[in-house]
C-alpha cells in the first residue's frame, strides 16, 4: 500500500473512533495519525532495502508480535500524560497499517507470502533485494503502473476513489485537524527561507 492510501485507511478508523466516544481529533491527534500509519514502513522498508538489517521490508515493525504491545505501550503513556486521544490515535493508526497490507498485497497483487511477514521473527515473507530504498520503492511503482493497465484495473482505482473519498470527508467533517499546524510549518519554512 502507498503511503496515502495507509494514511486514509487509518484517519478513518480514528475518526471513526472519535465519534464513538465523543472525542474531538486535534492537530497532535492528527500527526499521530500520520506518524502511526507510517510508521512501520519507515521502520522496516529503510532497514532492510537500505541497511540490509531486516530480512525483508514486511518484518520487524510489521510483525504483530511487536506492534500490539508496541501499541498498548504508547496508548498507556499517551494515557498517564493525559493525552489519551494523541496515544489512541497513533496506536490505530498504526494497527491499521498491517491488515491494509495484508488486504492489499493479496487481493490486487496475490502476494499470500506477506502472511508469513507479519509473525516476525517466527517467520518472515520474501526477503528483500537491498538494492536500496530508492530503487525498490520505483520498482514497486513501476509494479503498480503495470497493475493500472490491466483491465481489472478498475477495481482498485474504485476501491482508491472510495477509500481517499471517504478519508477526505471525514477530515473535513471533523475540522480539518492538523491543517493549522501544516500551515503554521509551511509559514515558518517560508519565513526562514527569505531571511
Amino acid at each position: 500500500m502507498w503511503p496515502w492510501e495507509h494514511l486514509a485507511v487509518g484517519y478513518i478508523l480514528v475518526s471513526l473512533w472519535a465519534r464513538a466516544t465523543n472525542r474531538r481529533l486535534d492537530s497532535r491527534a492528527a500527526l499521530a495519525v500520520v506518524l502511526g500509519t507510517q510508521f512501520p514502513d519507515l521502520v522496516d522498508k529503510p532497514l532492510s532495502w537500505s541497511f540490509g538489517v531486516l530480512p525483508s521490508g514486511l518484518s520487524f515493525a510489521h510483525s504483530i508480535l511487536v506492534s500490539i504491545p508496541l501499541a498498548l505501550v504508547v496508548v498507556l503513556v499517551a494515557r498517564r500524560f493525559e493525552m489519551t486521544t494523541v496515544g489512541v490515535a497513533f496506536a490505530l493508526g498504526y494497527l491499521s497499517h498491517i491488515p491494509a497490507d495484508l488486504l492489499y498485497s493479496g487481493f490486487f497483487f496475490g502476494n499470500y507470502g506477506a502472511l508469513e511477514s507479519f509473525l516476525w521473527p517466527i517467520s518472515y515473507g520474501p526477503e528483500s533485494s537491498g538494492v536500496g530504498l530508492f530503487d525498490q520503492t520505483w520498482r514497486f511503482f513501476r509494479r503498480s503502473l503495470g497493475y493500472l493497465r490491466r483491465p481489472e484495473a478498475w477495481v482498485l482505482v474504485l476501491f482508491e476513489l472510495l477509500l481517499l473519498g471517504s478519508a477526505l470527508r471525514l477530515w473535513i467533517s471533523d475540522g480539518a485537524p492538523g491543517l493549522a499546524l501544516l500551515k503554521r510549518s509551511v509559514n515558518g519554512i517560508r519565513r526562514s527561507v527569505t531571511r
